[in-house]
């Protein structure tokens, strides 16, 4: 099935790029020229007197100058890099978005604005190859790193170059940059990419959204050099708004406007961001004015941001979900077995009241959700979520041959010829009370129709860790975890389900975390990716859902929404579900 690639092309060139008009300074007028006259020599008398009696007078006291601007952030979770390329968390990509922009972003309507690129690469300019293959990449002119240096089309092509290189394992994923076959660099501005073959989601690369990114990193920085272990991780030289001055592991990290930024250095000239341990830490910070902003607070805090005195809610509709993942790797050494009966997952979710969760720890904020785009073009709306019905789960696990065999209330059965009781570990973030709320529910439900899930919670820098970091999800060291997560802007899941994609020794940057592997799938993938109809991509999209419904490939629980805390302080934040608030940061500025 192939679609209509110049009709793809031809609709990118619609989305605006930002134009900016450069203002000149004013020129002063000449003062008027006046005639030798009585009134003129009289006008000149009384100037002297004037300038006299100045000149008599004490002079006036310097203004002192302006108090530094300063806003402090909360973040409860660390990031475990500052180039968002060598993390997984999305509190890594905000700081990305701060300091790191990639060549372009999207903004509060979630259309794309112009950042380091002057344009989009579109068809109707020739900048996109009649065959979709080849596009042109035009960066503004000027643009410089924070250390001053100049920013050119060497250092766009040299972050491909970091991307891919081997060397590198603490990249999460070279997923895109691996179809790009060559970069041309005829002048400081232009970049001229050569696809190997057609790549739909080719927008999300060298970008920066609100889930994931990966800015441009400094030639003259890193050139010659590994960024495993790389101070660059920790204090990166950057083009964005501001620079990271300091990070106190812990504790603190600090950044400075920019100076060197090509929109002009920004209004707040330092930005704190505090760790904090726990939601409620950072909602009790935002009431003593401690901090100015609290990202990632959930649905259920939503009542109490709003009855705290000088605190604002924003809750931004969002792309995100939160679900449980299955090990389905097909290695009993790996996976867990039973899990590669679909009556079992399917069983899974029957029995889970999601949507008690859903009303009574988000406060029916949110809704429960039957597949991973939701809220999306592309979401499948004709696929209503699994109801709660335990009744038909205990069924399903019974015709599945898992029976309560000996009483002790945990399910046994036959799986590769061995007695496999259902009881496993479950792995989330801690210290996250909402997370471990549902988790005892959970647990509760499935204990039920006689499922154990036994909570066994990590650090976000542990549960994250890539495959080089010996992370449990990378790795495949986990039986069932959970996360919250997006696809977005472009629908392309990033490998997500590739069977190419489930990482392993020999490629550690593998994007299949779920260690899934089904051909059917696999094809719907691989063929969206070759599409350029949108509308032909939805429907493959849409299929794609229909397979993973009709399979239970995951546990979904409900869509996500972007949920913060604003003090007082602080005004110009625009949410976007795309780019969430940080897009703008530039324009951000602070009460006295």
């Amino acid at each position: 099935m192939k679609g209509n690639r110049l009709f793809y092309l031809l609709s990118l060139a619609v989305i605006s790029a930002m134009v900016l008009s450069a203002c000149a300074p004013a020129t002063q007028a000449p003062l008027p020229t006046l005639a030798p006259n009585a009134g003129a020599t009289k006008a000149a008398a009384d100037l002297a007197a004037t300038k006299a009696a100045e000149a008599a007078a004490p002079a006036a006291t310097a203004a002192p100058p302006a108090e530094p601007k300063t806003l402090t952030i909360g973040f409860q979770q660390e990031p475990t890099s500052l180039y968002p390329a060598c993390s997984n968390m999305t509190f890594a990509v905000w700081v990305g978005q701060m300091t790191n922009p990639g060549i372009w972003t999207w903004d509060g309507d979630n259309q794309p604005i112009m950042e380091l690129a002057e344009k989009m690469p579109n068809a109707a300019d020739g900048s996109i190859s009649a065959d979709g293959l080849t596009y042109t990449y035009t960066l503004k002119p000027g643009l410089k790193w924070s250390d001053g240096e100049p920013l050119t089309s060497a250092d766009f092509k040299f972050t491909w170059e970091t991307i891919i290189d081997p060397a590198n394992t603490c990249i999460i994923s070279r997923l895109g940059y691996d179809s790009i076959e060559s970069i041309e660099t005829p002048d400081d501005v232009t970049a001229v990419v050569k696809f190997k073959e057609f790549y739909a989601p080719w927008g999300n690369l060298f970008a920066m959204s609100g889930n994931s990114g990966s800015g441009l990193v400094p030639r003259h920085v890193l050139e010659g050099q590994a960024l495993d272990n790389n101070d660059f991780l920790r204090q990166p030289i950057t083009a964005g708004a501001y620079y990271v001055e300091s990070w106190v592991q812990g504790d603190l990290i600090t950044l400075q406007a920019n100076d060197n930024y090509f929109r002009g250095r920004p209004k707040i000239d330092t930005i704190f961001i505090k760790m904090v341990p726990s939601r409620e830490a950072l909602l009790a910070a935002l009431q003593t004015g401690d901090v100015d902003l609290g990202p990632d607070f959930v649905e259920a805090s939503i009542p109490d941001l709003e009855n705290t005195p000088g605190v604002a809610a924003i809750a931004i509709t969002s792309s995100s979900f939160e679900h449980y993942l299955f090990n389905l790797d097909q290695d009993p050494a790996v996976g867990f077995c039973p899990f590669q009966d679909v009556r079992v997952r399917k069983a899974m979710i029957l029995g889970i009241d999601r949507f008690t969760i859903a009303d009574t720890l988000l406060f029916g904020k949110t809704r429960v959700v039957s597949n991973l785009w939701p809220n999306t073009p592309v979401e499948n709306t004709d696929l209503a979520p699994y109801p709660y019905d335990p009744a038909q789960a205990m069924a399903l696990l019974d015709e599945a041959g898992y029976t309560d065999a000996d009483g002790d209330g945990i399910r046994e059965g036959a799986c590769n010829g061995e007695t496999v009781k259902l009881s496993f570990t479950h792995q989330t973030t801690t210290p996250n009370q909402l997370r471990a709320d549902v988790q005892a529910l959970a647990a509760q439900n499935l204990l039920d129709i006689g499922i154990e899930m036994i909570p066994d919670n990590k650090s976000p820098d542990i549960l994250f860790a890539g495959y080089a970091g010996d992370g449990p999800l990378a790795t495949g060291k986990f039986v069932l975890g959970g996360y919250t997560t997006s696809f977005i802007p472009d629908p392309d899941p990033a490998g997500s389900f590739d069977c190419d994609q489930i990482p392993t020794a020999d490629k550690p940057d593998g994007a299949n975390w779920y260690r899934m592997c089904f051909p059917e799938l696999d094809a719907m993938m691989l063929e969206q990716k070759s599409l350029a109809d949108p509308v032909a991509r939805a429907d493959i999209f849409k299929q794609a859902q229909q397979f993973m419904y009709d399979n239970a490939l995951f546990i979904p629980f409900y869509a996500r929404l972007n949920v913060l805390g604003v003090g007082p302080r602080l005004t110009g934040l625009q949410g976007s579900a795309f780019g969430d608030v940080y897009w703008n940061v530039y324009d951000w500025d602070v009460t006295p």
